[in-house]
C-alpha cells in the first residue's frame, strides 16, 4: 500500500472519529466513547504527518490567549484550596478542549470536512431533541406549562445543559439556510431548524431562552449589516412578537417572581442569606443570587487573590454553617467563577481570550468572499453571543458543552482561516 492511500485512510479515520465525538458529546454517560473519539484522532494526526510530511504549522489568533490562560491556571495552584482538584480541572477542562480544537483544526482538510461535520451535528440534534419529545410524553408533560423540563439524552434534570446544546446548533442551522445554495439542504434545514427551537422550547429554561433572543437580534444585525433589510426586518418582528406570545401567555418559567427581583441598591445592601431567604421560594432566583453576593464578597476581599482554578472549589472555599443550604458547588456564572478562582487577573485573561475568538469570526464574516467561510464565521459568531449568555446564568464552560464549543471553532478556523492561507501558500510554490 502506498503513502498516498495510507495517509487517505486515516484521514478518514480521523473524520469518522470527530464524527462520532461531535454526535456523542450532548449524551450522558458515553465518557469512554468520547476519550476514544477524542484521543485516537490525536494518535492518528501524528502517524498522519509522520507518513506524509507536509505537516505546516499555520498559527491562528488564540495562542497567546490559550498561554496566557493556562499560565493563569497554573499559577493558581500555589494556593488552591485543593491543588489535586486544580490538577485535574487544568488537564480534564483546559488542556483537553485546547487539544481537540486543534485536532479538529488540522484534521478539516477541505470544506466538505467542515460541512460532513456539521451535518453529523444536526442529525445528533435531531436524534436528541426526538429523545426530549418522547420524554414529554412519558413524563406527561405539557408544551405550554413547565411540568416537565425535557432534557433529551441528558441525565433526568438535564434541561439546562439541553438547553444550552440547542442554542449552540440553532445558529449553524439559521445560517445555513442562507449560505447553502440547493433548495432540499434548505428544506431540511428549516426542518430541523423548527424541531430544535421546539426543543429548547421544551427545556422550559430561561438562560436558553435569553440566549436564544440575543442571538436573534445579532442575527438581525448581521443580515441589516450585509443589507438584507427585509429578512432582518423580518428577524426583529418575529422576536417582538415570541417575546409578547411567552409573556402574555406567561410560557416563561416562574414568570411572576421576575417581578420580584430586589433593585440593585436593595440586593447590594442585603447580605447573601436574607436575599436567599426572599427570594427562592416559586422558582426564583434567589440561591444564584445569594451565591454571587457571597462569591463577589469574597473576592472584594482580595481582587487578586486565586482561589484555585476550578468550577468545584467555590462551595468548598466559602460553606459555612450559615450558608451551607445554598451554597453549590460551583457559582452558578462562569465570569464570577473565573474571578474567584483565578483573580481578577485571571479574568482579564479569559475576556481576552473569548474576545480574540469572536474578533476573528467577526472579521472573516466581514472580509470572506466564499460561502462557506462567511457561513462558519456567522454561525460561530451567533452561537457564542448565546454560550456566554447561557453562562452568565450557570457555570457551562466545561464538560461536553466546553468541548462541542472548541470543535466547532477548531472546525470554523480550519474552513474560515487554515485552508484559505493553505491554499495562497500553494499559488505562491
Amino acid at each position: 500500500m502506498n503513502v498516498q492511500k495510507k495517509v487517505l485512510q486515516i484521514d478518514y479515520a480521523i473524520l469518522f472519529c470527530l464524527s462520532l465525538l461531535i454526535f456523542v458529546l450532548p449524551i450522558a454517560h458515553t465518557a469512554t466513547i468520547r476519550s476514544f473519539a477524542l484521543f485516537i484522532p490525536a494518535g492518528l494526526l501524528v502517524s498522519r504527518y509522520y507518513l506524509a510530511k507536509d505537516f505546516l504549522w499555520i498559527k491562528t489568533s488564540f495562542e497567546l490567549p490559550f498561554m496566557a490562560f493556562l499560565i493563569a491556571a497554573t499559577a493558581s495552584l500555589m494556593t488552591s484550596v485543593d491543588s489535586l482538584e486544580s490538577l485535574k480541572e487544568i488537564k480534564g477542562e483546559l488542556l483537553t478542549p485546547i487539544l481537540l480544537f486543534y485536532i479538529s483544526y488540522f484534521a478539516v482538510k477541505k470544506d466538505s470536512n467542515g460541512i460532513l461535520l456539521t451535518r453529523v451535528l444536526f442529525i445528533g440534534s435531531l436524534v436528541f431533541s426526538i429523545a426530549s419529545f418522547y420524554a414529554l410524553h412519558m413524563h406527561g408533560g405539557s408544551l405550554f406549562e413547565a411540568t416537565y423540563r425535557a432534557g433529551g439524552l441528558r441525565d433526568p434534570g438535564g434541561g439546562e445543559v439541553a438547553g444550552l446544546y440547542h442554542t449552540m446548533v440553532i445558529p449553524f442551522l439559521f445560517w445555513g439556510m442562507f449560505y447553502f445554495r440547493k433548495a432540499s439542504q434548505r428544506l431540511a434545514l428549516s426542518v430541523l431548524f423548527a424541531i430544535n427551537l421546539v426543543g429548547l422550547h421544551i427545556t422550559f429554561t430561561r438562560a436558553a431562552y435569553l440566549a436564544l433572543a440575543v442571538q436573534a437580534i445579532l442575527a438581525g444585525i448581521l443580515l441589516f449589516r450585509k443589507r438584507r433589510w427585509i429578512l432582518g426586518s423580518i428577524t426583529f418582528l418575529v422576536i417582538f412578537l415570541t417575546v409578547f406570545a411567552y409573556t402574555e401567555n406567561k410560557l416563561i418559567r416562574g414568570q411572576d417572581n421576575l417581578n420580584k427581583m430586589p433593585s440593585l441598591e436593595e440586593y447590594l445592601k442585603m447580605p447573601p442569606e436574607e436575599t436567599q431567604k426572599r427570594y427562592s421560594a416559586d422558582l426564583g432566583a434567589g440561591h444564584r443570587l445569594a451565591m454571587w453576593k457571597t462569591a463577589v464578597e469574597e473576592i472584594s476581599k482580595n481582587p487578586f487573590y486565586p482561589h484555585g482554578y476550578s468550577r468545584f472549589l467555590f462551595g468548598k472555599a466559602v460553606r459555612t454553617a450559615h450558608n451551607k443550604h445554598f451554597i453549590r458547588p460551583q457559582t452558578h456564572n462562569t465570569f464570577i467563577g473565573v474571578t474567584f478562582e483565578l483573580g481578577i487577573q485571571g479574568l482579564v485573561v479569559f475576556l481576552w481570550m473569548i474576545g480574540a475568538f469572536a474578533w476573528v469570526c467577526w472579521r472573516y464574516w466581514v472580509t470572506a468572499k466564499e460561502d462557506m467561510p462567511q457561513y462558519f464565521s456567522a454561525s460561530l459568531i451567533t452561537m457564542m453571543a448565546g454560550y456566554w449568555v447561557n453562562n452568565f446564568f450557570g457555570s457551562f464552560d466545561g464538560d461536553d458543552s466546553k468541548l462541542l464549543f472548541m470543535m466547532l471553532l477548531g472546525i470554523g478556523m480550519a474552513v474560515m482561516h487554515k485552508l484559505p492561507k493553505e491554499k495562497s501558500i500553494d499559488k505562491k510554490v
